[in-house]
């Protein structure tokens, strides 16, 4: 069975982290949806999982900044969840694929500069500095997860393994400090904060949370059994259809209007352009290769 961070996990934590900066449970519930987000992007694309390691969509489709970006435009408290994820991802090993945070930009550049053994590539034009640890890809990772040859180290890794001490431990540990800070900082205390908790996300956020269940759970039921079998592809369909229909519906009805200062987003976007440009040209002259 596929090792992964625990969905609970990036839950709760990102739950535990709202609590603290917010102190509101309505907001918390927000941060905890958006941490659910970016595991979307798991093999539940419904297709073979040779397919799906051909693209290399997991960890990278909705686990970069770009997305994160996106979500901040309709809600930034869907877009702090989705952070915190995307924060415990980056820790964990090149087994797990770690996250690739720049898709889908990354995928322009194809070269490496340097083998995992330090010998040069004598290639022109733009390129990565270091080829992927494919070899560890290969021999530890699920089979959808897994290179189909030589790539250049698009990813970010951690030391971590999905499913081990660290994921449990950080479960465990926000579980403990929701208790404690619920129990002590509220009035309702920590049971009176768990019924509001659940009665703001089924009943608050019907068709976000119901879309988010229908999806992970017909996914599951996909990767562990059907996609064998080739049987039940129009049900599997439909349920995926209305799951994402409803996530769509739901997240958009959360948009928080004049939220966003457009004309920051517009000089963080210029400034990048012009910066980025001026250091390639930097580079290229200096260097005579630019190399990321």
């Amino acid at each position: 069975m596929v090792q992964i961070v625990n969905l609970n996990t990036h839950i709760l934590f990102a739950v535990s982290l709202g609590m603290v900066l917010t102190h509101h449970v309505e907001l918390a519930v927000l941060i905890g949806i958006g941490a659910a987000l970016p595991d979307l992007d798991r093999e539940y694309v419904f297709t073979t999982r040779k397919l799906f390691s051909k693209f290399q969509l997991h960890r990278a489709l909705l686990h970069n900044v770009f997305f994160v970006a996106g979500l901040y435009l309709i809600n930034p408290w869907l877009a702090l969840g989705a952070a915190c994820h995307i924060g415990l991802d980056l820790l964990t090993s090149p087994t797990d694929r770690g996250v690739e945070p720049f898709f889908p930009l990354t995928r322009l550049v194809t070269g490496v500069y340097l083998t995992l053994e330090g010998e040069v590539v004598n290639r022109r034009g733009l390129s990565w500095y270091l080829e992927d640890p494919v070899t560890l890809v290969q021999e530890t990772a699920d089979p959808g997860l897994r290179e189909s040859g030589v790539v250049p180290w698009l990813r970010v890794y951690g030391p971590f393994r999905n499913s081990r001490l660290m994921d449990w431990g950080v479960f465990y540990s926000s579980l403990v400090f929701v208790a404690l800070y619920t129990q002590v900082r509220l009035d309702y205390g920590f049971l009176g904060w768990l019924l509001r908790f659940l009665g703001n996300a089924f009943l608050g956020h019907p068709l976000i949370v119901g879309g988010l269940v229908l999806f992970y759970l017909t996914g599951e039921v996909w990767r562990r059994k059907l996609q064998f079998s080739g049987s039940h592809r129009r049900e599997v369909l439909a349920s995926i259809l209305v799951s994402v229909a409803s996530l769509s519906i739901g997240i958009v009805s959360v948009r928080m209007g004049g939220v966003v200062d457009w004309s920051l987003v517009g000089m963080v976007s210029l400034a990048l352009l012009i910066g980025m440009s001026i250091a390639y040209v930097h580079v290229r002259l200096r260097n005579g290769r630019v190399v990321l």
